[in-house]
């Protein structure tokens, strides 16, 4: 070897260690030793091959050698060789590569990497997806990590996800975070969870509904690492996320919380977070909450004597569904709070536990005529024996609605004289409806303690076919008649024949003119003892007066110089259509509405409870929505359809609409509908229901759509009305003005609808005090619904509907109807017409 040049002996040394023609560990260190020593001498493409074998100290000669040739040609020869290497191979050359720190390196590969040609493009990333992590490497691999496909961008996050975490590269993932990709969004929020949970965990938490199942996991863990260590305000971060309607988010919340300390604090901030929820989204969050475990009964109980009222009923409520005979005792004394909606829901959670100890309680709330419905539920659920007698006594009571809740309740019994006491209801209780009800209550009993069907087609039969031996009352002949006329409203007056109304004319029926003690006579024997009473006391009355197989009647009593007189309103069997009562068939969209607040407007005795009715009867029938509705009296009754209707009757059920619409918030409602927005404090508790994620319906009188937001706002007193005009720009989303209009041709009379819809503009307009500009507005918004008075008559007289005279006469811009009448037509002397 000692005649050869250096060179010469140095390839054959490098093809002795590149064939392995070494016998030992010695042989091969002595032909590295040959060929180190003439580096300089060599060219990289000579050495290269050594970076990609397994033996380390091939490797390592190839770095020493390579430190004489650290320029970018150096790298292009390592991709040359690169091709047709496995991983392994590739993984050790780089790490030998990416050693020497040839400058340029990092720019020379990202040239390379965005080759056009593709396997220089694939080389490129596989040489610098082998490389180990290092500092000089790291923006190379971000740069890399904004170019290429998602999968190629996927491995170079990846890779710098095992670099330690420092301020600059956290704020790098950070910005990932809001990436339009999903996984590269959930990359860097398990690489900030993994490595930076504690300075970010309102971003982890905010995110937590937006990932995938098992990102939420891993950030499920990093963030309860962090909460084992806090006190119970950390909970602060996450409650917010129990309004989620995903299961997944509320599970994950749940499972967080668990990990805490102080499991008490946690449920009294639980349930005092859960007061700001609305409707279903706050039962939403309490069912979420038994994941809490019963062994949490004990703190739950002691929140029941909580002085705020929303805390105690929704630890009310989290006590009822654990189902343990613990609570009855602590349950009970809330049958005698002061709100009665508490002494309710009390009433019904002792009823779902089923527990005797409740009877004496529940027997006692029999006498309070706010929550006595839920007493009387309860103990049928209950079924304990020793409720009869108190029960069996409300047979005797004077509302038919009171003695059909009782027979509804009797079912759960077996004693054996309850079937003795409904055969008794079924064949002599006044009302048929009371009748009839008991009598499928004495089937039901009877299949269950014999096993067959039963039921009495005997005395079924009779019922339909008898009524009471004294006659119904006379006032019932009356208001017959006038629904067989087809009329739409009754009048009594001293000193007049009965007077009805048909297509909007006033006709006296024939007959001698009603004296005082006659028109007293006929509504007296139509009222019950609490009616009587109240007329007693206020010398008036709304009530509303069902007949059956004839419907039901909207009666109003009152007192002038002459005595009693009385008007009665015809209500539909059915609750009215959008078609039949000519609503515009893109007011429809309602029905989409998850929130906000829709006004019904108009002078008294035009319909609005008519209208109000048809959007109702359109949510029972395409929602499946809990709707609650607050009236004075209940006119349309509402089947149950697709939703569940719960109607309540100020002055029965209720004492005013304040007090209903302030207890309606927690009956899990996804729809309340007011009557008539009385007063301001109706009007405000609307406003917040519509905030808090209701449809509120309500009806105002007001003359126009367009002026019902300053009717409003006049309303309050001057400190109020900036709030309340803020709160009406925000919530309102249609406002409904309707007129009844004489029919062309004597008809029925014709509903004319001005429509006012929430708009960008209107709601800036609302907010600027600037209402004035309304009517504009609505002009220019015709396109997306909107419509005046004018435009609605003239639609009505395009279709024949109404005549010119009539649209004339309700015109507010009266000169442009005034035009359409031949010349002559106002004489000769035409000065003001138009005006």
């Amino acid at each position: 070897m000692t005649s050869q040049t250096p060179h010469t002996t140095a390839r054959e040394c490098l093809k002795k260690l590149s064939e392995g023609a070494f016998t030992s560990g010695q042989e091969r260190d002595e032909l590295l030793e040959v060929v180190v020593g003439v580096a300089s001498t060599l060219r990289p493409e000579d050495v290269v091959w050594m970076a990609f074998r397994p033996d380390k100290s091939l490797r390592e000669a190839c770095a020493r050698i390579l430190q004489a040739h650290r320029r970018a040609e150096t790298v292009d020869v390592f991709l040359a060789a690169s091709k047709g290497q496995r991983e392994a191979a590739i993984r050790a050359a780089s790490m030998v590569l990416f050693g020497l720190r040839i400058p340029g390196t990092e720019k020379h590969l990202v040239a390379l990497a965005e080759s056009n040609d593709l396997k220089t493009r694939s080389l490129a990333h596989q040489l610098v997806l082998s490389a180990p992590p290092a500092p000089a490497l790291e923006p190379l691999l971000w740069h890399l990590s904004e170019v290429g496909d998602l999968g190629a961008r996927l491995r170079y996050l990846d890779r710098l996800a095992a670099y330690e975490a420092n301020e600059r590269s956290v704020k790098r993932w950070k910005r990932l975070v809001s990436n339009e990709k999903e996984r590269i969004r959930d990359k860097a929020l398990t690489v900030i969870a993994d490595k930076a949970a504690e300075q970010n965990i309102d971003l982890l938490v905010s995110n937590l509904p937006k990932v995938r199942p098992d990102t939420r996991e891993f950030l499920i863990g990093a963030i309860s690492n962090v909460a084992r260590g806090r006190d119970p305000s950390f909970a602060d971060h996450l409650l917010p996320l129990m309004a989620s309607g995903d299961s997944g988010t509320r599970s994950a919340v749940v499972s967080i919380l668990l990990s805490m300390p102080d499991r008490p604090s946690l449920i009294r901030k639980y349930l005092d977070f859960s007061k700001t929820l609305a409707g279903w989204t706050r039962d939403r969050a309490l069912e979420s909450m038994k994941t809490f475990g019963p062994d949490m009964i004990d703190p739950v109980l002691e929140l029941l004597e909580d002085d705020d009222l929303d805390i105690r009923i929704s630890a009310l409520l989290l006590a009822g569904s654990y189902k343990n005979p613990k609570a009855v005792p602590a349950i009970i004394p809330l049958l005698k709070d002061d709100d009665w909606w508490l002494r309710i829901t009390a009433a019904e959670t002792l009823g779902d536990l089923g527990d005797a100890r409740a009877v004496g309680p529940l027997t006692e709330l029999l006498n309070d005529t706010e929550a006595r419905w839920a007493a009387v539920g309860a103990l049928g659920r209950i079924g304990d024996d020793r409720a009869l007698p108190a029960l069996s006594q409300l047979l005797k009571h004077p509302e038919p609605e009171v003695r059909i809740e009782v027979i509804m309740a009797f079912k759960h019994f077996s004693h054996p004289r309850i079937l003795e006491v409904l055969t008794h209801v079924a064949t002599s209780d006044p009302n048929r409806s009371v009748q009839l009800r008991a009598l499928s209550a004495l089937g039901e009993i009877k299949t269950r303690l014999s096993g067959v069907v039963e039921d009495d087609h005997e005395m079924r039969s009779k019922i339909m076919t008898t009524r009471k031996e004294a006659g119904e009352p006379k006032m019932n002949a009356l208001l017959r008649a006038t629904r067989k006329q087809d009329a739409s409203d009754l009048h009594l007056a001293v000193g007049e024949p009965p007077v009805i109304r048909v297509s909007a004319r006033l006709l006296r029926v024939k007959g001698e003119a009603l004296t005082q003690e006659q028109i007293r006579g006929l509504v007296l024997e139509i009222l019950t003892d609490d009616q009587r009473r109240t007329l007693e006391e206020r010398q008036q009355l709304d009530f509303c007066h069902y007949i059956p197989d004839c419907g039901r009647f909207r009666g109003n009593i009152f007192l002038d110089r002459s005595g009693y007189n009385a008007a009665f309103r015809v209500i539909p069997y059915e609750p009215p259509t959008f078609e039949e009562i000519g609503l515009p068939g893109h007011l429809e969209e309602i029905v989409s509405y998850h929130q906000g607040l829709i006004l019904i407007c108009g002078p008294s005795g035009n319909g609005k409870s008519t209208t109000l009715a048809a959007l109702v009867n359109l949510f029972n029938e395409r929602t499946h929505s809990h709707i609650i509705t607050l009236e004075d009296p209940v006119e349309f009754v509402h089947p149950f359809k697709n939703s569940l209707v719960n109607q309540r009757e100020v002055g029965r059920d209720t004492i005013s609409f304040a007090r209903a619409l302030r207890a309606g918030l927690r009956e899990d409602p996804d729809v309340i509908v007011i009557g008539e927005l009385r007063d301001t404090e109706s009007i405000s508790l609307a406003l917040t229901a519509a905030e808090t994620g209701h449809v509120v319906f309500g009806t105002l009188n007001a003359t126009s759509a367009s002026r019902v937001v300053d009717r409003i706002i006049s309303s309050f007193s001057a400190q109020e009305r900036p709030s309340i005009r803020s709160s009406i720009a925000e919530s309102l989303r249609y406002a409904i003005a309707q007129r009844l209009l004489p029919a062309k041709g004597g008809g029925r009379m014709v509903a004319c609808f001005e429509i006012l819809k929430s708009t960008p503009s209107i709601v800036n307009l609302i907010r600027d005090k600037k209402t004035i500009q309304i009517p504009s507005a609505m002009q220019i918004g015709q396109n997306i619904g909107m419509c005046t008075y004018d435009v609605a008559l003239r639609e009505l007289l395009d279709r024949d509907r109404i005549t010119l005279e009539t649209a004339y006469q309700y015109a507010t811009s009266k000169k442009d109807f005034a035009a359409l009448f031949p010349d002559g037509y106002f004489g000769d002397d035409a000065s003001g017409v138009g005006e």
